[in-house]
């Protein structure tokens, strides 16, 4: 019996964990965070000698890290903010 209770609480706190992830990437997509580290990347590069060049950096491997695990809509966040950082402001959306 014990095992029977050790299992089914196991089963619904993977259930709770899906259904996060599955929330998570409902606010985003892959393509999304495709489109703006290409932006990010191109900044970058214009703006080499920007103040704020290196917190950018950080921000578009922040991004690049959610994106890479699913969680676009944070990715997607960090990415805005590097942008910001270097000007840009948010990107236009396709």
């Amino acid at each position: 019996m014990r095992l029977l209770t050790i299992a089914a609480a196991t089963l619904a706190l993977g259930a709770i964990t899906l259904s996060a992830s599955a929330n998570a990437e409902e606010t985003g997509n892959l393509s999304t965070c495709v489109k703006l580290a290409s932006e990010v990347s191109k900044a970058l590069a214009s703006n080499a000698q920007s103040p704020s060049h290196d917190a950018a950096a950080r921000e578009k491997t922040y991004g690049r890290d959610y994106c890479a695990t699913g969680l676009y809509a944070q990715g997607a966040t960090h990415y805005a903010e590097a942008l910001k950082l270097l000007g840009g402001g948010k990107p236009s959306s396709s």
